[in-house]
């Protein structure tokens, strides 16, 4: 177990610049395929934003989310709680081919496989950023202001990265061994969207059937601590050792998956080559 560990993170921190560098390049073919470029980086997002605000707050007359006597606008509260979710999903859908889709290089030189979850994670980070951005001009139109809680963004931002490149390490050797998991997983990620949860708030809505129950099994999936996190440090001033119990669920099931994760290409490093 510790020498899988010892392999993934070495090879990983040995090829900080390689990760960085193909990343970047599939950032950039992404932008030489469009026209407008690095415009979509920031319309995409405000498009799907937009679409869910019309049908879940404006068609359903979403009133503004109050929790502890705070109330936000709903349209601000799903866009900082989506700002999460645009980093995590396509880090774990796109995850799962990151060995799959690099079959050229691997089977022509001798490749460190297991980076390449990572220069997924770190292209989907940039997009985060760019989705950030367009967090922060809301918030500054509805007249909220930067405070020192804001700097909590930078811990659930890092708990988002570390998560998703443990579960990326995963999907993307089963993906080698079961071709199968990708469309399972892009399946999965769907349901996720509605029990993460992004469009309602299952603690406070009681409008929501067995919203309490409900409220417990959410606190299961560890997206929910991210989503909530972002919301708790924007809106609510909240630190993320605020949440104890959470923080300690979130993280020994993250050093879990990075684990299993670790294992797992160890185990196939050498016998990805003959899986294609």
């Amino acid at each position: 177990m510790f020498k899988s560990v010892q392999y993934v993170l070495k090879e990983n921190f040995s090829n900080l610049f390689r990760i960085y560098s193909i990343a970047k390049y599939e950032l950039l073919a992404d932008m030489r395929d469009s026209k407008f470029g690095i415009v979509w980086n920031f319309l995409s997002p405000t498009i799907q934003v937009f679409t869910y605000w019309l049908i879940f707050g404006v068609a359903w007359n979403r009133k503004p989310v109050e929790v502890n006597g705070v109330e936000v606008p709903y349209l601000l509260w799903l866009i900082v709680g989506y700002a999460a979710w645009w980093f995590i999903q396509p880090c774990i859908t796109q995850g799962c081919s990151a060995i799959h889709s690099k079959i050229n290089v691997i089977t022509k030189m001798k490749f460190p496989v297991s980076v390449l979850p990572a220069t997924v994670v770190c292209k989907e980070f940039f997009n985060h950023l760019c989705m950030l951005i367009i967090a922060f001009v809301a918030l500054l139109l509805f007249g909220f202001r930067p405070n020192w809680y804001w700097l909590n963004l930078v811990y659930y931002a890092f708990c988002a990265f570390v998560i998703v490149e443990a579960i990326g390490l995963i999907l993307s050797v089963l993906t080698m061994l079961w071709r199968d998991v990708k469309k399972l997983v892009t399946s999965l990620t769907r349901m996720l969207f509605y029990f993460t949860p992004l469009i309602w708030n299952c603690h406070f809505d009681s409008n929501v059937p067995f919203h309490s129950i409900l409220n417990k099994i959410m606190k299961l999936n560890p997206f929910y601590y991210i989503v909530n996190g972002y919301r708790d440090s924007v809106f609510y001033q909240k630190n993320f050792w605020d949440h104890p119990a959470l923080t300690v669920y979130f993280w020994i099931f993250t050093i879990i998956a990075f684990v299993l994760g670790c294992m797992l290409m160890y185990k196939f490093k050498k016998k990805f080559i003959d899986l294609f």
